[in-house]
């Protein structure tokens, strides 16, 4: 009897465990019930079925329309990516948006949001203005809406950062194929200019070693080099240099420096970067 209890005692905690392990499901939202300025939308539509599009790591679309008032419709087209991260990467590097600027594409006024992993598109008759306060509203209450610029990017708060030049490359990176999406930041200090960049994320050991086996090896000069550290050619004569730190993210440093400059900068990026919360 002892027995046949323990072993159900077993059974149970494994189901436990097993329970615990599954993904949490998404809890499902009423794209309906999702209003513009107290106006519920006449037609909605979800569509899981991206392929389509070609647009990497697409999750699904959404479309929601508006009356707004009698002939005045608002169509909001949604791509919803599987993180931040793809989000960010196409709505800066598509070409498709502008920002805050409305595009005229036919008949029609586009203005675009992105937030966390969603891209809201609007569009509506151009000889009607949406106030663009009534659009981020919209946005702030879409349901799972967090706000805010990524957590990923406070681990490069350093000096002498260049204004627009921050990025997101999920394709290539330092001009050989990338095997995880990474964030740059440029900075600059007189004529002295560098980049740093770490992974959105922790990163498998096997992509890491597959992206800097494509890399220009190089022995620095001036410099004891580490075993863990990889040091490449950036290419125009600028040096750089790779780690994958411990726990998986990876860190780089690159640009117009000495091997020692480079180092000191390598190190203390690699320390924020590892530290770094997200």
């Amino acid at each position: 009897m002892k027995f046949v209890c323990k072993c159900l005692l077993m059974v149970v905690v494994a189901m436990g465990l097993v329970a615990c392990n599954r993904t949490k499901p998404e809890k499902p939202v009423n794209y309906s019930k999702i209003m513009y300025k107290n106006v519920t939308p006449f037609a909605h539509s979800v569509n899981p079925s991206v392929a389509s599009y070609n647009i990497p790591a697409l999750k699904r679309v959404i479309d929601l329309s508006y009356l707004v008032s009698p002939g005045d419709t608002l169509n909001v087209h949604i791509l919803e990516f599987k993180s931040d991260v793809y989000a960010m990467d196409h709505y800066m590097n598509s070409g498709k948006f502008q920002g805050i600027t409305p595009i005229l594409r036919g008949e029609h006024l586009e203005q675009s949001i992105r937030a966390d992993c969603h891209i809201f598109i609007f569009s509506h008759d151009s000889f009607r203005q949406y106030e663009r306060s009534d659009l981020e509203t919209f946005v702030r209450h879409f349901p799972g809406y967090r706000g805010g610029f990524p957590q990923e990017f406070l681990s490069l708060p350093f000096d002498f950062r260049e204004a627009g030049r921050t990025s997101i490359q999920t394709k290539y990176f330092m001009g050989v194929k990338a095997f995880f999406p990474v964030l740059v930041q440029s900075y600059r200090n007189a004529d002295l200019r560098w980049n740093v960049a770490r992974s959105w994320e922790q990163v498998e050991e096997p992509d890491f070693d597959s992206w800097a086996m494509l890399l220009t090896k190089v022995e620095p000069d001036g410099i004891e080099p580490e075993s863990d550290v990889v040091y490449f050619d950036a290419g125009n004569n600028a040096n750089g240099m790779a780690q994958q730190l411990a726990g998986g993210r990876v860190a780089v440093v690159w640009g117009y420096l000495s091997w020692a400059d480079l180092a000191k900068k390598f190190k203390t990026a690699s320390d924020r970067i590892y530290e770094a919360r997200f």
